[in-house]
């Protein structure tokens, strides 16, 4: 069949499937005149012209939109070029579009290629086609959430995509000249086993992968990449490089670092209630018999005085052991209304075991009740992160202040704070705790509330202190803030939303006897 030689043409028919009109075009292709075509039964006059299209084109195409591709050559699996048939229904007739094209992309890989520098409209396609292809896979990269690449045997890149920039913006051309700077970003308790990897995977075709972390500039924030690669190799086995795709999966990093912390609490939470229990009845026989002596001595006794704190220290011991317990318990995330100024008294027992004793703590906290609707675990644990940040800055000489103040609706908040002034929303407490130390690096204060964030010496920190305590403060609808200044010290700011409406939130204050203290408890209206 001889290639068409035109752009396009049309042909319409009738219901039934017979010519009713046809263009100039397609009558010159076929080679006959537009009159003669007329009434004709377009299927058998089109198959008239190659038998081998019946098996492509339908007995009732005529009555559904159809969309094929015809080789020109009765073999389809040699013709590279041939035509693109379109039919289109419409109420009371129906239209076909022809024009000239390349076979699919799957039969053109097969196809015989000589036949398309006979044909310079098929060169021009081919050229079009190739152009689509490599803007719709320079869109695939650009939108891929992560970096492709082609690597030397020797480590330096021949190829990098643009999302390297975002990971490196200062040195990332350097990546193509220098074959140890990116051995050199790689977390160095992982470069053995990256090597170890490529080692063991550089002489087989087979796609692997597998994950190590990386440092970013300026402020060393660590990063988890999966790197997807495989191995180019020749026919002699030769090893001539890699392709591959390197992904960053910290989210999901950051997700199994809660589900292990999760497991590791609920082992620690099997493993410490036998041993609170055996300590609780220890503590309990010592309370005790201290309690029996101490009524037996006459107040004037000398003994009187150590046996009265013996008792007192028995009993803090099991008050503090149980609060220790309730932070390492997973519990459900069950929210009730505390007053933030009991509970923050109550918390000052852990706080001052953690506090180096040469260091100096105080605390300054309004008298008002500030009852406020939160988890109380998570909120301990937010003030031990927070505090205990405050005493690796300060060192064993340095002070630590906290303040607790309750704020109304549109006053200003986290006076001196970073970043834009903050109007309190709602009634609310405002909670800050200060230091004396040298204060947040400026490279790090970007970035501060990132996970994997850590001023701290490797393996003393995990970076997660601050990002937990920005999830669960906005969690409960607050707001979280800091100031810094270089060699005079830092402040966080937490703003906590109060309860303030006790016509539809009314609470009452009991007394919890098995752990001495007072808690807030919702109750329902009457």
């Amino acid at each position: 069949m001889k290639s068409p030689n035109f752009e396009n043409c049309q042909v319409g028919l009738n219901k039934s499937g017979k010519i009713e009109k046809v263009s100039n075009a397609f009558a010159s292709w076929v080679g006959k005149a537009t009159g003669a075509l007329i009434g004709e039964n377009f299927r058998p006059f089109f198959l008239s012209l190659e038998k081998s299209w019946g098996l492509i084109l339908p007995k009732d195409f005529f009555q559904n939109d159809f969309e094929s591709f015809f080789p020109l050559s009765p073999e389809s699996h040699k013709s590279s070029i041939g035509i693109h048939f379109q039919h289109v229904c419409y109420p009371n007739n129906s239209v076909i579009s022809l024009s000239p094209a390349l076979a699919p992309h799957d039969s053109l890989k097969k196809a015989f290629m000589g036949d398309l520098m006979n044909d310079p409209r098929a060169l021009a396609n081919t050229l079009i086609r190739l152009q689509k292809a490599e803007s719709r896979l320079s869109d695939y990269i650009s939108n891929f959430p992560g970096i492709f690449f082609t690597q030397r045997p020797d480590l330096t890149f021949s190829y990098l995509s643009r999302g390297i920039k975002k990971l490196f913006p200062s040195d990332h051309s350097e990546l193509a000249r220098n074959s140890g700077l990116f051995l050199n970003k790689i977390f160095e308790k992982d470069r053995e086993l990256f090597h170890k990897e490529l080692n063991s995977n550089c002489k087989k075709t087979e796609t692997f992968s597998f994950t190590y972390r990386i440092t970013v500039p300026p402020n060393q924030q660590i990063i988890y990449l999966l790197d997807v690669r495989t191995p180019i190799i020749t026919a002699s086995q030769k090893l001539l490089g890699y392709d591959g795709v390197l992904v960053d999966i910290t989210r999901q990093a950051i997700a199994e670092h809660r589900l292990s912390n999760s497991v590791w609490r609920e082992g620690l939470a099997t493993l410490t209630n036998g041993l609170v229990h055996d300590f609780s009845n220890l503590m309990a026989g010592i309370y005790s018999i201290s309690e029996l002596y101490y009524g037996m001595m006459e107040r004037d006794d000398p003994m009187a005085k150590g046996m009265g704190q013996i008792k007192k220290s028995a009993m803090q011991a099991q008050k503090l052991v149980r609060r220790i317990i309730d932070l390492h318990r997973e519990k459900p995330a069950s929210r009730t209304i505390h007053d933030l100024r009991l509970l923050l008294k109550d918390q000052m027992d852990l706080v001052e075991i953690i506090i180096p004793r040469s260091a100096k703590i105080t605390t300054r906290f309004d008298s008002d009740s500030m009852p406020a609707f939160l988890e109380e675990t998570g909120f301990r644990q937010v003030i031990l992160n927070l505090v205990i940040n405050a005493r690796d800055a300060i060192g064993r000489t340095g002070k630590i202040k906290l303040a607790l103040k309750k704020v109304k609706k549109g006053q200003v908040i986290m006076n001196g704070a970073m970043g834009e002034k903050r109007i309190a929303p709602v009634e609310g407490a405002e909670l800050s705790i200060s230091d004396n130390g040298k204060g947040i690096p400026i490279e790090l204060q970007e970035n501060l509330f990132d996970p994997f964030i850590t001023s701290k010496p490797s393996g003393s920190g995990s970076g997660f202190g601050l990002y937990n305590t920005k999830i669960f403060i906005e969690d409960h609808n607050g707001l979280v803030g800091y100031s810094t200044e270089q060699g005079k010290g830092t402040t966080f700011f937490l703003f906590i939303p109060l309860e303030t409406d006790e016509e539809e939130k009314p609470f009452q204050v009991v007394k919890n006897v098995k752990r001495g203290k007072r808690t807030f408890i919702k109750t329902t209206k009457n």
